[in-house]
């Protein structure tokens, strides 16, 4: 007990002394600060409870602590982009809380959500992007409290000063009337300007543009069949966007399969950034696995047409067939096995199962190699291959004979 009190009567001056630190934060040139206006207090909240009462009816400190952050940069002509830790810093509360709070904020600003944006090379995710409420001119002049009236209210008064060298004020007014005139024109031509340049477009505006800068419109809408087959490019967005690594045969198959289907075959896409939008959340969800699909081989049957089973069908009996003479060299490594399974590696696949399903017989005698065909074969352009490979083999092969009996 003794420890603790000692230990805590060192602490406090040093919490002391950061809470003082805080407090004088203001003094540091960098420093800012959030106003709250006392109108604000009136502002009624978009989600109000059926039974409301004072306290609920008006945004609650929270919202307002919110909107006193969004303003000034609104002011500025700032682009507003808030995450929900940012908010959590001003409310002090966690997601779902600052969700309600940002509903609430929606009866005087336009406010959208954004599942990732980038603004000045930076990159925001899940955030929320707030903007002055716009309202149409009807609206404004019609309202009690509205707008228009508000910017009526500000214009300053006009001030009657009491002088006694009157006639000294008339010829200074007469001696600059034709320079205020003109200054006065300037500045009114201004404000035009600069009224008109930071004119806020609406969300329709905004939207239609940010669509047009980021969608790429196709001439007519797409349908899956017509975006087949993918490219690398293509293959390589979508698994940067979906997180999954399936080879570009796959994604091809997968694509290929859900064209065919009923349902998904009436499906049409305005733009390729709708199509990719689509095809990145199919290949997200995909049940097969992503390690199992990346053989080259691999097809999806199911949907597949009469000649393309036949076609496969026979590829899968080559490529079994011409995958028996390596497992055969390796139970039995004579020179005549390790000869074949060298063919089946290294020639072409349709040149090398001819050519060892018509094979009788394969003997190496002294320095030559003598290969007996069932049928009459053209592999005039492989011989010097086939003898490399039989050179491998056996190194005192130097010629090869072929015969068809």
């Amino acid at each position: 007990m003794t420890y603790s009190l000692h230990q805590h009567e060192q602490l406090a001056p040093k919490q002391e002394e950061a809470q003082l630190g805080k407090l004088f934060s203001f003094r540091d040139k960098k420093a800012c600060y959030r106003k709250n206006y006392l109108g604000w207090d009136n502002i009624e909240r978009v989600n109000q409870p059926s039974y409301c009462t004072k306290k609920t009816k008006y945004l609650n400190k929270q919202a307002l602590a919110v909107m006193a952050a969004i303003v000034p940069k609104l002011e500025r002509g700032e682009r507003v982009i808030f995450n929900h830790k940012y908010l959590s810093s001003i409310t002090l509360c966690k997601r779902r809380q600052n969700q309600n709070i940002i509903q609430e904020l929606k009866i005087v600003l336009d406010i959208e959500y954004h599942n990732s944006v980038t603004h000045k090379g930076k990159k925001y995710r899940h955030s929320y992007e707030f903007l002055y409420k716009q309202q149409n001119q009807e609206n404004i002049s019609s309202s009690e409290n509205s707008i228009g009236q508000f910017f009526a209210r500000q214009t300053p008064p006009i001030l009657y000063i009491e002088n006694k060298d009157i006639e000294y004020i008339r010829s200074n007014v007469q001696a600059h009337e034709s320079n205020f005139l003109q200054n006065s024109k300037k500045a009114i031509a201004k404000k035009t300007v600069l009224a008109n340049a930071r004119k806020k477009r609406t969300n329709q505006e905004r939207k239609a543009k940010i669509y047009s800068l980021k969608f790429k419109q196709h001439d007519k809408p797409k349908s899956l069949s017509e975006h087949y087959p993918l490219t690398n490019e293509e293959c390589l967005e979508l698994q940067t966007l979906s997180g999954r690594q399936f080879t570009i045969n796959a994604m091809n198959e997968i694509l290929r399969d859900m064209s065919r289907k009923p349902k998904e075959s009436r499906h049409e896409f305005p733009s390729k950034a709708a199509f990719m939008a689509y095809m990145s959340k199919v290949y997200r969800y995909e049940g097969r696995d992503a390690v199992k699909t990346a053989n080259s081989g691999f097809k999806i049957l199911a949907r597949a047409t009469e000649a393309e089973v036949i076609a496969y069908t026979s590829q899968t009996q080559r490529d079994d067939f011409m995958a028996t003479f390596e497992q055969v060299a390796i139970n039995y490594p004579t020179p005549e096995n390790r000869f074949k399974a060298k063919i089946a590696c290294t020639l072409p696949p349709m040149i090398g199962y001819n050519l060892l399903s018509s094979i009788k017989s394969v003997s190496f005698s002294s320095n030559t190699l003598e290969i007996h065909l069932a049928n009459q074969l053209n592999i005039d352009h492989h011989k010097q291959a086939i003898l490399k490979e039989a050179m491998a083999v056996d190194c005192k092969i130097t010629t090869l004979s072929v015969c068809c009996s």
